[in-house]
């Protein structure tokens, strides 16, 4: 049997560069997640005081890979979500609503400052 693609080229533009990709996705998603990227790199530019494209760009990769891990490393329950019970956690793991967005950045720039980036 013939599969049939339904790639279609979109265009993106982020961080000041413009490119075309090839998705199977629809516009609308992809779309979605242009956004989502973009409020990123806003939030982590002005709380970091941070204007290189790929200094932003490297930080929301180090921030997003840190919230992959979290969520896959996170025990699921029969439905399918995160123990509200702290004390059911394995230890120094925290649920996203514990997260301090705020500390993160501040300890992330204190560290940057002290590599001299």
């Amino acid at each position: 049997m013939s599969s049939i693609s339904s790639s279609h080229p979109m265009h993106i533009e982020i961080l000041g560069q413009s490119f075309t990709i090839k998705t199977d996705d629809s516009p609308e998603y992809i779309e979605s997640l242009v956004e989502d990227l973009k409020q990123r790199y806003a939030r982590i530019s002005a709380r970091m005081s941070v204007a290189d494209p790929l200094r932003v760009a490297i930080l929301a990769g180090l921030f997003l890979l840190d919230d992959l891990r979290k969520t896959e490393s996170r025990p699921m329950s029969f439905k399918g979500k995160a123990p509200k019970d702290k004390a059911s956690q394995p230890e120094g793991q925290l649920l996203s609503e514990d997260f301090d967005e705020d500390q993160i950045f501040e300890k992330l720039d204190k560290k940057l400052g002290e590599l001299g980036l």
